[in-house]
Parts: structure tokens; C-alpha cells; sequence
């Protein structure tokens, strides 16, 4: 502890109070510089921007509460969203869709497996 004018300083509480601090400016300039990045990183194609954009949510969210509950809404929506994409892939494999060649090119179909008989016969000559 020390004495200035009557009045006791204790220097871990002031080196706590720095350190805090510090840390907190940290925090936000390294977050903020993410969101900026990503919000760069939406107009520029080699830059990923939603995932840097909540990256820095995610960094931000540890100190700032409107951060954190930002975080939580995108993690809701993407939730949904991929809930969306799952339904629509799994109603898509229900269809099936035949696939025309207008322009004389040629099209396989691989999603069937063929019959293996007709392959022994090929090969033997018989019928």
C-alpha cells in the first residue's frame, strides 16, 4: 500500500483495475476489427463475411451484452435456416426427376443399380 495524502492506494487493486481494462479495449477493438472486416468481406468475394461478421460477435458477446444476444439471434436463424435446408434436400430425394437432353447431349443415370443378370447374360451370349 501506498501513502499520498492521507489517503491508502493498494496497488493490486489499481493493477487490477488496468488489466481489466485493458483487456476490455481489447476485446472490443479485436471484435470491432472483425465485423469490419466481414462487413468488407460481403462486398469483396475473397473474404468470408458472415462467418468473420460473427466472429466478431462471438469475441464481442464475452464483454458486451448486446453482443451476446445478437449472437443468439443469428444462432436461432441459422438453426431454422438449416432446419429449411434439411426438409427441402429430404423432399427433393423423394422426387424423382428425369433428366431431358434437348441439345443431343448424352445423360447416365447412376442413381439406379442395375440388375446383374442382364450383365451374365451379355457376357455369356445367352438370353
Amino acid at each position: 500500500m501506498i501513502h499520498r495524502d492521507g489517503k491508502a492506494v493498494d496497488v493490486r487493486v489499481v493493477g487490477r483495475l488496468l488489466v481489466r481494462g485493458t483487456r476490455r479495449a481489447a476485446v472490443t477493438l479485436i471484435g470491432f476489427a472483425l465485423v469490419g472486416i466481414g462487413l468488407v468481406g460481403l462486398l469483396l468475394p475473397v473474404l468470408p463475411g458472415w462467418v468473420l461478421i460473427i466472429a466478431g460477435f462471438a469475441v464481442l458477446s464475452r464483454e458486451y451484452a448486446w453482443a451476446h444476444s445478437g449472437l443468439a439471434f443469428a444462432r436461432r436463424h441459422a438453426a431454422r435456416g438449416g432446419r429449411k435446408l434439411r426438409s427441402l434436400a429430404t423432399r427433393r430425394r423423394g422426387q424423382r426427376t428425369d433428366v431431358a437432353a434437348p441439345s443431343g447431349e448424352v445423360v447416365i443415370d447412376l442413381t439406379e443399380v442395375p440388375d446383374d443378370t442382364e450383365e451374365r447374360n451379355f457376357a455369356t451370349g445367352s438370353s
